[in-house]
């Protein structure tokens, strides 16, 4: 028999990435940080004549969502994700790169929160430390 969830786990995968990381934006510009969210790079628009058009860099495939400057604390990246959200490997490629050169880069979900506000705040985990990583 299925584990049942319990009411935070529930309310946990609830939460959409979006508003997720509307919320880490909001608290890291509260904290000081320069916050900048990389649209995703896969992104379709409708064309004057009504067709679908890519537009961004597609080499930028996998590049984390946020990225964050603070005069005190840096630079750091965020991986944005779903409760239940996977990364694709195009991420880990990115994420592994920033922390192989020595730059924080986290994976956030919303169960996470309380290590969201002490990474805003400047607590950063040990380089390489990922939270939710793999």
């Amino acid at each position: 028999m299925p584990k049942r969830l319990t009411d935070l786990e529930r309310y946990h995968r609830s939460i959409p990435e979006k508003h997720l990381q509307e919320q880490i934006l909001d608290a890291a510009r509260m904290f000081g940080w320069l916050a900048f969210h990389h649209h995703d790079s896969r992104r379709q628009v409708t064309g004057r004549g009504g067709e679908k058009i890519w537009v961004g860099d597609k080499d930028a495939k996998g590049f984390p969502d946020v990225c964050m400057v603070h005069p005190k604390h840096s630079i750091a990246f965020i991986e944005v994700k779903r409760e239940q959200g996977r990364l694709e490997p195009e991420q880990v490629e990115w994420l592994d790169a920033l922390i192989g050169a020595g730059i924080p880069a986290v994976v956030m979900r919303p169960s996470t929160w309380t290590e969201i506000m002490g990474f805003v705040k400047g607590g950063f985990p040990e380089v390489g430390e990922l939270l939710g990583f793999r």
